[in-house]
């Protein structure tokens, strides 16, 4: 059963938040073309917007992070 906990990790969940918090803030707000669509949405959009891409984003780093703990544990079966 402890191999199985591999998938669930409240610190890479974390660290995904936190990732992609940084690159939805920084794609919405230093890009000038994002910039120029997002100006033109109303506020409900916006929030929309940002919600979904923060989901996105948490979405494909957690998975990248299990990818990559999944792999390290493969390769180094030993290593905690």
């Amino acid at each position: 059963m402890k191999g199985k906990k591999i998938f669930i990790s409240k610190k890479r969940a974390l660290v995904s938040a936190i990732a992609s918090l940084l690159v939805v803030f920084y794609a919405f707000n230093f890009v000038p073309r994002n910039i120029n669509i997002i100006a033109t949405r109303s506020l409900s959009r916006q929030i929309l917007d940002y919600v979904l891409n923060f989901i996105i984003f948490f979405i494909v780093f957690y998975l990248v992070l299990t990818l990559i703990a999944y792999l390290i544990k493969k390769i180094f079966p030993k290593f905690k």
